[in-house]
């Protein structure tokens, strides 16, 4: 188990904790992903206390350790996927665009959006719950990655399902119940899985029938900025 919360961190941050041999199967990792969500959010709650600025240039503070912590990999899905689902082409060539390292238009405008909005939401935000963005958003990859098949037989989201069972699905989610603490959280929970089912649907019928890693990194990504908008229209 030690093993698989290091792999876990190693794969969703630029924390080198991990090791060869625990990656193997990353999927056995991903039942700890919300755990990792749970370390990110404490980072940025430290971040938000710590911070000595006004509360515009705190909410950058906040944002750009989001960002240098997990090594931007989930943004760099996010913008592979604007490029490749909004393209008005057949499935295969989306699929095409979205293994193409260059951004296109639509990514450089996704991204500047998405970064803007988390921008905004981290100003008005209450800065205790930031947490459960992180949290909720790794826990949508989890899900995500169990609910639907992978698109091809290799690359990164076939090597993230590869031990990834019911099993692991069931303790992530075990693991965001605690949180459930009140109405309002249960409904953001509510949220996000209908959110991420949606998406994944729509996103698998783009692409052929199946996700792939840039999608699950979009999926977190905007299940983070869902989360911070909902969290500062509920509590402010």
């Amino acid at each position: 188990m030690l093993a698989d919360i290091r792999a876990a961190f190693t794969f969703l941050t630029i924390l080198p904790l991990g090791s060869a041999a625990a990656m193997r199967r990353p999927g056995k990792t991903s039942a700890w992903f919300p755990l990792v969500g749970l370390c990110i959010g404490a980072l940025l709650l430290a971040a938000a206390h710590l911070s000595p600025f006004d509360r515009d240039l705190s909410a950058f503070l906040i944002l750009l350790t989001w960002v240098i912590i997990t090594g931007g990999l989930h943004l760099d899905g996010f913008g592979d996927c604007c490029d490749g689902l909004l393209a008005a082409v057949t499935a295969d060539e989306r699929v095409r665009i979205m293994r193409d390292p260059r951004a296109g238009a639509w990514a450089v405008a996704g991204l500047s959006l998405l970064l803007l909005g988390k921008w905004l939401a981290l100003r008005s935000v209450a800065v205790e719950w930031l947490p459960l963005a992180p949290i909720f958003g790794r826990w949508a990859m989890v899900w995500a990655a169990y609910r639907f098949p992978s698109l091809r037989d290799e690359g990164l989201g076939a090597h993230f399902r590869d031990g990834l069972s019911m099993r692991q699905a069931l303790i992530a989610s075990a693991s965001v119940v605690f949180l459930l603490t009140s109405p309002e959280i249960a409904a953001l929970w509510l949220l996000v899985f209908a959110f991420t089912t949606g998406f994944g649907r729509w996103a698998a019928g783009r692409l052929g029938g199946g996700l792939n890693g840039d999608v699950y990194g979009a999926i977190c990504e905007v299940s983070e900025l869902l989360c911070l908008l909902y969290l500062v229209l509920v509590y402010g």
